[in-house]
């Protein structure tokens, strides 16, 4: 079990969780975009859920909790669905990386117009 620190807010959820929210919020921060996730978490002793914003301007934080029990959270499709966000954020991530021309690509790329000028 974790505790992830977002705004303020303090809550308990899993490893696996704490790991893919902390992956997705990444990714969307190099991506200057953001989105809301919905995901399990402890609170009291019972599980719940937490809706976050994450994005660019996201402060995350996890603290792993030592010597406390696990809870057994349903995460599974939760952890599923943020690795399926955070894989199609890469790769658009990684196709707007590989379309970025150097100088001289770009040179070669934008036609003379001298002839307009004078």
């Amino acid at each position: 079990m974790r505790i992830v620190s977002y705004a303020d807010e303090h809550f308990r959820t899993s490893d696996d969780v704490a790991s893919a929210v902390l992956r997705y919020s990444m990714l969307l921060a190099h991506g200057d975009t953001s989105d809301v996730v919905r995901v399990p978490v402890v609170v009291d002793g019972h599980e719940t859920w937490a809706e976050l914003i994450i994005g660019p301007a996201s402060q995350i934080t996890t603290l792993e909790v030592v010597g406390d029990e696990d809870f057994p959270l349903d995460d599974k499709a939760v952890i599923q669905d943020l690795a399926q966000r955070a894989d199609r954020v890469e790769i658009t991530l990684k196709s707007v990386k590989a379309q970025v021309l150097t100088e001289d690509e770009l040179a070669a790329a934008v036609p003379d117009v001298d002839y307009l000028e004078g």
